[in-house]
């Protein structure tokens, strides 16, 4: 068969040549262009999402009102459903549907969209559910930002919604477009209580008025529900259409409005109220380095080209901007095409450096140009087959691809040595022995088709290697399963390429010589010195059998110290996110204020090239947070030292007092949010569910006590859940009814004045907007407000909230979170000195028997459990693809103890890998395994040719092996073992040299690896297994059976035949997992030592593993330095005082002012007063305020508050006059409590 492929190669050898230049040509003008590149596959699973906004909402009302609607009636159930959990937070629900692994994404959204058209159902507080659109798992492929000193932030915003964002989405690739920062512009008609009773006009009079003064309303109580049509008339010759034009268009029309229903006909709403065009209530703010400004955030489909879609999106910017006069444009507040960019410039300067250099030693060992030029062709040619194969099967080049296709490098390598040095050695063998001269091409076919069939079985082995990679779930198979399809494809258009392309070069460019005529003089020394050394080696197997228990020790002893595998290779993005947290209740004028001073702070370091801000969350987001959280995005100088900078940025924010940050890159912080998705790792997980979160509280506390009782477990836990401080109104039902009003009146009058209730829209310009009718801002000052709000009576009369209803401060969770559609609570543990499966059946049983109320159950669960069965699956393919390798071996030499013999050896030929990983670091990357995988192709090769060598050397009479056949078998080994081992190291010394470097990531750690296992694999090729094939054959009874009989189209004459064979290989050893806590990385280590194959597909089911662990943020560490704030250990019950450090005081800009002797608002009697931006309130709705008694030292002392006005309250008790009190930065200084003393106010 090898025969006739290559036969048919060299009859069509115009043909093969044609097609090659053509896959070469087309490889590198149209692949760059056409190709999509990205930093990491698609890892996310199959999801859904649905977003329902309800601005106004708190996250419980919003929890009831629509989360569980949506969940419970309408999408609970959807066909191959796997997971729904929910997110409540306030203004937002969020709905994630996680589809069974393999699902079609579309016809997912289709089933999910089936069931959204009855979502008419729902109750009428906030916008109609939407479906996100499909998005890449790291979807942000562009942050644009947008400010100005002349254009204020409403127009900016209205350009952004009705300009900007259309012409963006019409792009193919970008799926949304998310406005952060966004200012809708309104005409907000504000009023005041206090205004409309002494003008004798009720709430209700507003609303209707303003509401039919437009053309179209949504509220159906009004006549602007049905606006009615023009129609037309009707003349003998035209019918001429009646179009309405309407007469308001601004603040001062609609305010020149006549209200209804009054005895006043003159009364106008201008009278009665303020109508100004302003925006809507913020859900989130943008801080970018040049001042406040608005952030487009462009999001991509899966699989999008990134570099495509980022140059499409500049274009159109730039189109826009002539109708973008006076705004200051921004597209590299982030922008992962430049890493993109960077990161194959540094990749194509290393192959750049390394193929030719390769091709060039490759000529110089066998003394020939035209095998140099042959060798470039060849590696080129094998690498763009698997690209294209790769294209055109609609994959994206990713990093995995890269180190797929680098560590078939040592496989590609090894083919072009093994087929020339066969050559090489044919050639010779006919100038000796043969007076008639074979044809080159007759001289080419014989001795590739002679080497081919051990090396398909070496190759077949290879690709054995890899199959477990492919069964791996979760993020570790998202990333393994294009690492080992590159691999894959490498290989084989490698085998391909040596079986036409290599040999029809060979036979057209050494027609008119002889290869091999002149003997390499380098050959000749390394010959004479292998002969020095083979009696003290080769022929002393004890010193082998030492020697290979030595590598096998060193190896088990320091694997174990190696950090274990992440599937994530940590990058050097020069874009880095910062997530920040303040303390749960913080206002966003406080969030913006930290916000800025934090953007000036890095602006100002060493390296930082600009720094751009959000913080709560947008419309149509990717984020569901409330306003306490924010994302600070930074991107770094090209010329700055990327560690040095980073190491500044952690200090400074770690000095940012209660703020929590974490550095990360954007890859990075998605993949720790699906990873966070699959749970937070602990061995022992008992969920209770249940509907009121106190009776969940009372029954995990149960819970815990019992898993305490279980023997091995160990610290049972409940994690807390975030609480933040809530005004609770609720309606006196006997003090409502006397005086003639509902619970629904209270509700609906408060949402007016405190939310706003949008009454009809304005149509101008092909745009849309808003009319709203609020409460002014002197109504909404303060929480006192709600108490005083008048409420219409249905006599006329008006009554004060506080009197119908009770107002208190009460703490409500920032963030509901639903699992299976149900609120739910964890307690964790951990698991010691027990097997785990036991402990969770004595949990189940405990768990079970214990009695819960109504509607309340607790389940049993593992993240662990779940990883090792997970572990056991991917264990057993890698023992059947183990068993398989073994019997490739066994076929290839017709020996089971020879296949033993080289089975066992691998695992040695990767301890020099072990070595030189542990010592740069001993962290075991998906890199540091590639470079495993590398020496594991060199080893088998190698080994399957010397073994085949050793096979076809003439036995004694007794059918015992000759020692000194042995040596010289090995000896004629020892050229191409050593060329391909020296052509590999100087395929991979650039990575070494360019350090980790955009690009190199994952390339540097790989080359470290191979360069240390070259070492040992050469030596076990070499001498260890010479030495016991010596000790197992040279006598009766040996190993086992020699094959009989030479290859075909090889003479046996001459010294060992089989010598000729030259291969190259690496033994890779690799990790499997072991149970392990997600977040602690606990992993369970299979020291397979049997198998350098097992240990390479046991480390493939290392990345199943780190599947849901939870690693140290990609390329940065955190730093951690003396605490910008202390707290002084106090009596239980009693209130900590906090000790800032003078740096920290500055940073977040304290200010104090001593309390006032003042009449409130400049009325009445003198009274101590307290400014109300010093007031704070805890969860219970005690009020507070920070006093600074001494320099650097601030308490939260308790306050009793009287009246409030529009600035002040009045002190009642806790507090005199002259007291200094903090009036900037109190909500940061509760975060910094909150933070240092674990009391979550």
């Amino acid at each position: 068969m090898v025969h006739r492929i290559l036969s048919l190669s060299l009859t069509f050898r115009n043909l093969i040549i044609g097609v090659a230049a053509a896959v070469m040509a087309l490889g590198f003008f149209q692949l760059p262009r056409a190709a999509s590149a990205d930093v990491f596959p698609e890892f996310a699973p199959t999801r859904v999402q649905i977003q329902a906004e309800a601005p106004g909402l708190s996250a419980a009302e919003v929890e009831q009102l629509i989360t569980v609607p949506l969940e419970q009636d309408l999408l609970n159930g959807v066909a191959w459903l796997d997971e729904i959990t929910s997110e409540s937070a306030p203004g937002l629900s969020s709905v994630d549907l996680v589809f069974e692994p393999g699902t079609n994404e579309q016809k997912a959204r289709q089933a999910v969209q089936e069931r959204l058209i009855q979502v008419g159902g729902l109750p009428q507080v906030g916008k109609a559910p939407v479906m996100i659109q499909p998005l890449s798992s790291t979807s942000r492929v562009m942050m644009i930002g947008l400010s100005s000193e002349n254009v204020s932030r409403i127009d900016m915003s209205v350009l952004a919604r009705w300009n900007i964002k259309p012409r963006l989405l019409g792009i193919p690739g970008v799926a949304n477009v998310v406005i952060w920062g966004e200012r809708d512009r309104q005409l907000q008609v504000q009023v005041d209580p206090e205004q409309l009773r002494s003008r004798g006009v009720s709430l209700d009079q507003v609303v209707r008025t303003t509401g039919n003064a437009l053309w179209v309303s949504p509220l159906t109580f009004v006549e602007a529900s049905t606006p009615g049509t023009g129609g037309f008339i009707d003349t003998p010759n035209q019918r001429l259409a009646i179009q309405h034009v309407l007469p308001i268009a601004k603040a001062q029309d609609l305010a020149s409005v006549a209200v209804e229903d009054t005895a006043d006909k003159r009364l106008r709403i201008g009278d009665v109220a303020t109508v100004v065009e302003d925006h809507q209530p913020l859900i989130g703010d943008v801080t970018l380095s040049d001042g406040p400004g608005i952030m487009l955030v462009v999001e991509k489909y899966p699989d999008a080209n990134t570099r495509e879609v980022t140059h499409a999106v500049e274009e159109a910017m730039t189109s826009l901007q002539p109708g973008l006069s006076g705004i200051t444009v921004d597209t590299d507040v982030y922008r992962p095409a430049s890493f993109i960019d960077t990161a194959l410039d540094n990749v194509g300067l290393w192959a750049l450096v390394a193929v030719p250099a390769v091709s060039v030693l490759l000529g110089l060992y066998f003394l020939s140009w035209r095998v140099a030029l042959i060798s470039l062709v060849s590696i080129t040619l094998a690498e763009i087959a698997a690209l294209w194969v790769l294209y055109l099967r609609g994959s994206s080049f990713n990093m995995m691809v890269l180190a797929g296709l680098t560590i078939a490098l040592g496989a590609i390598i090894d083919d072009i040595v093994i087929g020339f040095d066969r050559v090489q050695k044919q050639f010779r063998r006919e100038d000796r022995g043969s007076d008639e001269r074979r044809s080159v091409a007759d001289v080419v076919v014989d001795a590739t088709a002679a080497v081919r069939r051990p090396v398909f079985f070496a190759t077949l082995i290879l690709l054995l290697a890899v199959v477990p990679l492919v069964f791996l779930s979760g993020v570790g198979g998202a990333f393994a399963r294009p690492l080992a399809l590159s691999y894959a494809l490498a290989v084989l258009a490698s085998t391909v390429v040596a079986l036409t392309l290599t040999p029809v070069l060979a036979a057209t460019l050494l027609a008119h010589t002889r290869l091999g005529h002149h003997r390499n003089p380098v050959l000749g020394w390394l010959h004479r010195g292998f002969d020095r050394i083979s009696p003290r080696t080769l022929l002393r197997p004890g010193l082998a059998l030492a020697a290979a228990a030595v590598l096998a020790g060193t190896g088990f002893a320091v694997w174990p110290q190696l950090d274990g595998a992440s599937p994530v290779p940590a990058l050097h993005q020069r874009e880095l996110l910062i997530q920040v947290e303040a303390a749960p209740g913080t206002s966003l004028p406080e969030m913006d204020r930290l916000g800025r001073a934090a953007v000036d702070e890095l602006r100002a370091l060493p390296g930082v090239e600009s720094v751009g801000a959000h913080v709560g969350r947008a419309r149509e987001s990717d984020q569901v947070v409330n306003v306490n959280s924010g994302e600070f995005w930074v991107n770094l100088k090209s010329s700055a030292d990327y560690d040095r900078t980073v190491d500044a940025i952690n200090r400074t924010m770690d000095g940012q007092a209660g703020l929590d940050s974490e550095v990360v890159t954007y890859p990075q912080a998605r993949l720790n949010e699906v990873r966070a998705e699959n749970g937070d790792g602990a061995p022992v997980v008992v969920r209770v569910y249940g509907n009121d979160l106190g009776v969940l509280r009372r029954q995990a506390e149960q819970v815990s006590k019992a898993l305490s009782q279980v023997p091995g477990v160990v610290r049972p836990q409940i994690p807390d859940v975030v609480e933040e401080p809530t005004l609770e109104v609720k309606v006196d039902l006997a003090a409502a009814q006397s005086h003639g009003i509902k619970p629904g009146d209270v509700r609906r009058a408060a949402a007016t004045y405190f939310s706003g209730l949008p009454v009809g829209s304005l149509y101008e310009e092909q745009k849309v907007f808003d009319v709203v009718v609020w409460g002014s801002p002197a109504t909404r000052s303060a929480p006192q407000k709600v108490q005083d709000l008048l409420i219409d009576t249905p006599k006329g009369g008006h009554v004060r909230l506080g009197d119908v209803a009770a107002v208190r401060v009460t703490p409500y969770p920032t963030v509901i979170e639903h699992y299976a559609t149900s609120r739910s609570l964890d307690v964790v543990a951990d698991v010691s000195g027990r097997d785990l499966n036991t402990v969770l059946d004595d949990v189940r049983s405990r768990v079970q028997a214990m009695p819960m109320p109504y509607e309340y159950h607790a389940e049993v669960q593992s993240d662990v459990a779940h990883q090792q069965s997970q572990d056991l699956r991917v264990a057993g393919i890698v023992a059947a693809a183990l068993l398989g390798a073994f019997l490739l071996l066994q076929a290839a030499f017709n020996s089971w103890r020879a296949a033993t013999l080289v089975l066992l050896a691998l695992p040695l030929a990767g301890v020099g890998g072990v070595l030189t990983a542990f010592a740069v670091g001993g962290v075991m990357s998906i890199g540091a395994l590639g470079g495993f995988l590398v020496v594991l192709g060199i080893a088998v090769r190698n080994l399957v040719l010397l073994v085949r060598g050793y096979q076809e050397t003439e036995p004694r009479e007794d059918g015992t092996v000759d020692p000194q056949h042995i040596v010289d078998a090995t000896r004629d080994r020892v050229g191409p073992v050593l060329l391909t081992a020296l052509a590999t190291a100087v395929a991979v010394l650039p990575a070494v040299v360019l350090g980790t470097i955009e690009g190199m990531e994952v390339l540097h750690p790989l080359a470290v690896v191979v360069l240390g296992g070259l070492v040992t694999s050469t030596l076990v090729t070499l001498f260890i297994v010479p030495a016991l094939y010596i000790r197992f054959y040279s006598s009766p009874g040996g190993l086992g059976q020699r094959r009989t009989g030479p290859e075909p189209g090889l003479s046996t004459a001459g010294r060992a035949p089989g010598a000729a064979a030259a291969d190259d290989g690496r033994a890779e050893r690799r990790e499997a997992p072991r149970s392990g806590s997600g977040r602690r990385l606990g992993r369970r280590r299979w020291a397979a030592g049997l198998s350098a194959a097992g240990l390479l597909l046991a480390g493939g089911a290392s990345l199943s593993a780190c599947t849901d662990s939870q690693p140290s943020a990609a390329s940065v560490t955190e730093h951690s330095e003396q605490p910008p704030a202390e707290i002084e250990k106090v009596p239980e019950g009693k209130i900590p005082h906090l000790t800032l450090a003078e740096d920290t005081v500055h940073r977040i800009h304290l200010t104090t002012e001593p309390l006032r002797q003042a009449p409130l608002d400049g009325a009445g009697p003198p009274q101590t007063l307290i400014p109300l931006k010093a007031v704070v309130y805890d969860p219970e709705g005690k009020t507070f305020a920070f006093t600074n008694p001494k320099p650097f030292v601030y308490i939260r002392t308790p306050v009793e508050l009287g009246r409030f006005g529009e600035d002040d309250a009045v002190v009642k008790s806790g507090l005199t006059a002259g007291a200094p009190v903090v009036t900037v930065g109190a909500a940061e200084l509760l975060g910094i409590e909150y933070e240092t003393d674990g009391e979550h106010e």
